[in-house]
């Protein structure tokens, strides 16, 4: 069963709740998904949703996977397939299968997404996309032990940094959750 506009907006209000000062971000998803086709759709334009898995390690380090078109580094995540029944669940399998993960060696950070981001993503006029947006839900993911939650198959085109080299807000809000982490007894 796919990720439907109403669930969507579900998880964009318990966002909304959480962090209440990101409100603008999320209006306009709200009303594309109030009013539009399926917002998790690829072909769905002006914007659709897109989900990423911040996977954090016991000492807060982050993975990140190798873009093998861009050689770019940045984490696991995609588009939601149409046989995901959350967006949760879209970005754990984003996970598994960009990064190798074991999705049994994870520990979801919660039901709502730790961070959403709107990336302005340019034309590709050889796939046939318009300029558009994605709407990145970054769920949080704790593991016990990097080593049996990555298998030494993906070693080559995986990483683990520090939660201030990732870029943005996002990176912001991992870092002071790593302090706060590590203030626990």
């Amino acid at each position: 069963m796919a990720v439907t506009n109403n669930g969507v907006i579900g998880v964009a209000l318990g966002y909304i709740e959480a962090n209440p000062d990101e409100m603008e971000l999320l209006r306009s998803l709200v009303v594309l998904a109030l009013h539009g086709p399926s917002i998790t759709a690829r072909s769905t334009t002006p914007a659709h949703v897109t989900c990423r898995a911040a996977i954090v390690s016991p000492d807060w380090r982050v993975l990140e996977v190798m873009d093998g078109t861009t050689s770019r580094w940045h984490l696991p995540g995609g588009h939601v397939d149409a046989d995901d029944s959350s967006l949760l669940g879209a970005a754990l399998g984003l996970a598994a299968r960009r990064a190798g993960v074991e999705t049994n060696m994870v520990i979801p950070g919660g039901i709502i997404p730790f961070d959403v981001d709107a990336t302005v993503i340019e034309a590709a006029p050889l796939l046939g996309e318009p300029a558009h947006v994605h709407y990145d839900m970054t769920y949080l993911f704790h593991i016990e032990d990097r080593s049996l939650a990555v298998p030494d198959a993906a070693a080559n085109r995986i990483r683990w940094i520090d939660p201030g080299q990732v870029d943005g807000r996002l990176g912001t809000k991992l870092s002071r959750a790593s302090r706060a982490a590590r203030l626990v007894p």
